[in-house]
């Protein structure tokens, strides 16, 4: 401890005059804390405040001379535990030991933010409060920067035994310093160069290119390590690929709400006028904090940036919450934006510098436990991610420049620049674009934020034909432009003979006639049946009522699970009688049905186009002709899952890849059969197989995996399995269409269940009932009761409604 003897505070007129005697009369009592005069440290020993009034015998009238919340703040500034930043000029508390142990409480080498002093320390109900004193709070501050008498907090990340801090300009690694004192420590549990390896895996997977892996990774270790507040992220890209996890597991689920705010909101920010409550009270939020961000964020435009280049470069602005005052803070988050919509490609050089993107992977042919595999990693490797960042900071303070994939922001102006410029680099060898030809195009000069966009400037070239040297624009940005050519133009390049164009060229359902003479409802259900060797069930169409109201959604069938629950437990076609007007046909044992739909958009090849496009045409070996129902809007066709492969390999699905075709498998779903009428329209037999339906031909089983129908995966999906890095998971994709029901450890069971369950509803609601059980009969085994199993469920159907 410090000789304070000399010690004497600054003198100034704001100097309360009782601050020097509580600082040097404070002492610590082994008498049992009361709350009022006696308080608990942050160490667990007792601290007897400076009190006044009362007598020997009677304590009871003693008062403490100012708020305990004050003293006890002035014992930790005089103890160590209470020191100021200089880099961020705040002061930092030191965390308090707050496990479960035997013994006294640890002084803990990590520390947090204080807002104010009064927050932190519980004085006063409310911001007029007669206990607090602007007074106090200022001295305690004031003093703190003295650096000679009280130690002081550095920016930097530490993880024993090193610690990350800037010396002379640049990051370095000190080792076995114990007693620096940074603004984030971590845990050292579950570290290691393996796990670093690991990290590094994750973040190159989620990301498209080493750019963006860079400043993926960089993000980390950001607030701690940036030479000054400069940087924000831009996370961007196509929904479901990893944006919300990183910002939810890897930063809120390790750094926890005091360090991350997640209730940041773009568009409410930038709302409104120069003065509002909601930005003011986000300003209060983010308050000390290391990260706050957006995992929805709006299409942000132009007319924003002032607004968020404030918070990026820490501006000092208002902040305010209902019934408090009006306090100036500085900001200190890292805000992250996560958005799948246009971030605004600003004009402004500086932006580029201080708006870091970050592209991520699209999900396509990725599966849910690959990311939920991540999840799991950030619990057991909290700091793998932020060590990793520290690496790369060590390295270098630059960031890469990433221009975002634009293809939803080509306007005709953009794309004309760049179709003439590659063009002309194509026959004449120059990237440029003709100044006086564009002029005459849209009557308009080229405006200089569209040249900075694309990475463009004045020049005049020779290479042209014609007399003297025109004015033009030239490419000076290689790498900015051609994120725009490829974005305008790969798409013109693609030649014209893909599947998709095929499919616009056969025959469409219309082309399909029906049988004459065929019968009612009754005896089409007996064609059925027997033209699927009695592996089918039926049931009526008893209706729904729709939740938007209008006529009743006749399609629906109650109890078509209910009647038919097995192959060998079903109703038979005796059960649909001639008056019936609609029924259920349930595909059982090895069968089921492709369901082909109409197009999602006017002038696009339906399912059943796509299906003779991606097999062959109807009637071959690749697509035999089977037992085919023509409906209102498509076609079903029936077959059987070809001999040694099993039918639970084959998913219930609706539009795989926005594909129009369903599939419906034995047992889990049905559909309408021949004969039956909605609104007026029948459901026709258009063809009949020569005994029972066949085996689905290679042809089909390929079209089936490639897009998604399958619980296999696609041969185009990355061979890279997250398994391999979170080596006790396995992912249910590949378990042979089994799901993972082994026990979940304590300290995860509610959210990995939670996850697991959420995951398979989503895709596979036709389950609901399997996956209840499943849910019920893992979490059991985990040692979970009903009432929190019950109340996981409730959760998981509340998030998909």
């Amino acid at each position: 401890m410090k000789d304070y003897r000399k010690y004497e505070p600054i003198l100034t007129e704001s100097l309360p005059a009782r601050f020097a005697g509580i600082f040097h009369l404070l002492e610590l009592t082994f008498t049992p804390a009361n709350d009022r005069t006696i308080v608990t440290t942050i160490d667990g020993r007792n601290l007897q405040l400076v009190c006044q009034g009362g007598t020997e015998e009677d304590h009871r009238k003693k008062e403490p001379v100012v708020a305990a919340g004050y003293q006890k703040a002035i014992w930790e500034l005089r103890e160590g535990h209470l020191r100021y930043c200089p880099s961020q000029d705040r002061l930092w508390r030191r965390d308090p030991d707050m496990a479960d142990h035997e013994g006294e409480r640890l002084l803990l080498n990590s520390w947090h933010p204080v807002k104010t002093i009064e927050d932190e320390y519980h004085i006063g109900g409310n911001a007029r409060s007669s206990d607090r004193n602007p007074l106090y709070s200022a001295t305690i501050l004031r003093e703190a920067k003295r650096s000679q008498w009280f130690d002081q907090v550095e920016r930097g990340v530490r993880c024993d035994p090193c610690v990350w801090v800037r010396r002379n300009g640049r990051v370095v690694c000190l080792k076995d310093e114990p007693d620096i004192a940074v603004t984030q420590t971590f845990t050292p549990v579950g570290m290691g160069n393996q796990a670093l390896k690991d990290a590094e895996r994750i973040l190159r997977w989620l990301t498209v290119d080493e750019k963006s892996y860079a400043n993926l990774c960089r993000m980390f270790a950001t607030p701690w390590l940036e030479p000054f507040k400069q940087l924000s992220y831009v996370l961007s890209g196509h929904g479901g690929d990893g944006k919300t996890l990183i910002a939810r597991q890897a930063l809120l689920g390790v750094l926890g709400v005091g360090k991350v705010f997640p209730g940041f909101s773009v568009q409410g920010y930038c709302a409104g006028g120069g003065y509002t409550l909601g930005r003011e009270s986000m300003n209060d939020e983010m308050d000390g904090k290391a990260f706050a961000y957006d995992d929805e964020a709006c299409a942000v435009t132009e007319d924003m940036l002032p607004l968020l280049r404030a918070l990026s470069t820490g501006s000092q602005m208002n902040a305010r919450v209902t019934g408090g005052r009006y306090r100036v803070v500085t900001p200190t988050a890292t805000m992250l934006y996560l958005t799948n919509m246009q971030f605004a490609d600003s004009s402004e050089n500086s932006d580029s510098r201080r708006f870091i993107k970050v592209e991520f992977h699209q999900s396509k042919g990725r599966s849910y436990d690959q990311y939920h595999a991540i999840e799991g990693f950030c619990h057991r490797h909290p700091a793998a991610f932020f060590i990793l960042s520290c690496r790369l900071w060590e390295r270098s303070d630059e960031p890469e420049i990433v221009n975002l994939s634009p293809a939803r922001n080509i306007s005709d102006e953009m794309f004309w620049l760049i179709s003439e410029i590659a063009s002309n680099e194509e026959q004449y060898g120059d990237p440029v674009a003709v100044k006086g030809d564009y002029r005459k195009e849209f009557h308009m000069t080229i405006p200089q934020s569209l040249m900075d966009v694309l990475g463009l400037e004045n020049a005049r070239s020779r290479a042209l034909p014609g007399k003297g040297q025109p004015r033009v624009v030239r490419v000076v940005n290689r790498d900015r432009f051609e994120v725009y050519r490829k974005a305008a133009l790969d798409n013109e390049t693609e030649p014209a003979d893909t599947w998709w164009q095929t499919a616009l060229s056969k025959p469409s359902r219309d082309s399909l006639l029906p049988l004459e003479d065929v019968g009612d409802c009754h005896d089409l259900a007996g064609i059925v049946e027997s033209a699927l060797d009695g592996h089918v069930g039926f049931a009526p169409c008893e209706g729904k009522a729709r939740k938007s109201g209008g006529p009743v959604d006749g399609k629906v069938s109650l109890s078509w699970k209910r009647l038919n629950p097995s192959d060998e437990s079903h109703v038979d076609a005796s059960f649909i009688t001639g008056q019936m007007s609609r029924y259920a046909v349930v595909p059982l044992g090895d069968c089921f049905v492709i369901d082909c739909d109409k197009p999602t958009e006017d002038g696009e090849p339906d399912g059943w186009q796509c299906l003779q496009a991606l097999t062959g045409d109807y009637g071959t070996d690749k697509l035999p002709a089977t037992l085919v129902t023509k409906t209102p809007h498509g076609v079903h066709l029936y077959y059987r899952m070809p001999a040694g492969m099993d039918i639970g390999l084959l998913k219930n699905a609706v539009h795989e890849q926005n594909l129009p075709i369903d599939l419906r498998v034995s047992n889990k779903g049905y559909v309408l059969g021949p004969g039956s009428v909605i609104d007026g329209k029948r459901y026709e037999l258009v063809d009949l197989p020569a005994g029972v339906v066949p085996e689905a031909s290679e042809a089909i089983m390929r079209m089936l995996k490639d897009f998604g129908y399958t619980s296999e995966p696609k041969p185009d999906a990355p061979q890279m399995s997250l398994d391999d890095v979170m080596a006790d998971r396995r992912a249910t994709s590949i378990s042979n269409g089994m799901p993972d029901m082994t026990p979940v450890p304590e300290g995860q069971r509610n959210s990995t269940l939670h996850a697991w369950a959420y995951g398979r509803f989503k895709n596979h609601p036709e389950n609901e009932h399997q996956i209840h059980d499943d849910l019920l009969k893992r979490g059991r085994d985990s040692g979970l009761a009903d009432a929190e199993l019950d109340q996981i469920w409730k959760s998981i159907k509340r998030s998909l409604n």
